[in-house]
């Protein structure tokens, strides 16, 4: 498993969002003259959407993570969309104003290079510890 978190991550996590996308409208998430940047919207021109909501984790569960990694690439939900367009669509954004042509890749939260993947975990139902092996096999 990995997890993304944002630079300059404090425990407290009290720091504002970047701006990824400007805005002059009251109907962003900071309102006020020139809160969120002078300049045009880059994406598609849409008004209302400055930047990044609240700050949350982003897991990544897959064989192919890179075990006991921390990753502090800037990402938001939009960069499972972009991970999905860069494997599978070559590349191709969804276009249209989508966050995906900001979003931080998610790449290195992976090893797809080594062959080495990660063990299969098992939690024990009643205490949550890992087991040693499969509830199956006894």
């Amino acid at each position: 498993m990995a997890t993304g978190s944002r630079p300059g991550d404090r425990p407290s996590g009290h720091q504002a969002s970047p701006i990824r996308n400007t805005s002059q409208t009251a109907h962003d998430g900071r309102t006020g003259p020139g809160q969120c940047g002078t300049e045009a919207p880059r994406l598609g021109g849409y008004q209302g959407r400055c930047g990044y909501g609240p700050r949350l984790p982003l897991l990544v569960i897959s064989p192919w993570a890179r075990v006991n990694h921390v990753d502090h690439t800037l990402t938001d939900q939009t960069s499972i969309i972009r991970f999905v367009e860069d494997n599978w669509l070559r590349g191709q954004r969804l276009g249209g104003g989508s966050y995906d042509a900001l979003a931080g890749p998610l790449t290195g939260m992976f090893d797809f290079a080594s062959g080495h993947y990660a063990r299969k975990l098992f939690l024990d139902p009643n205490t949550g510890e890992p087991r040693r092996q499969d509830p199956g096999l006894g």
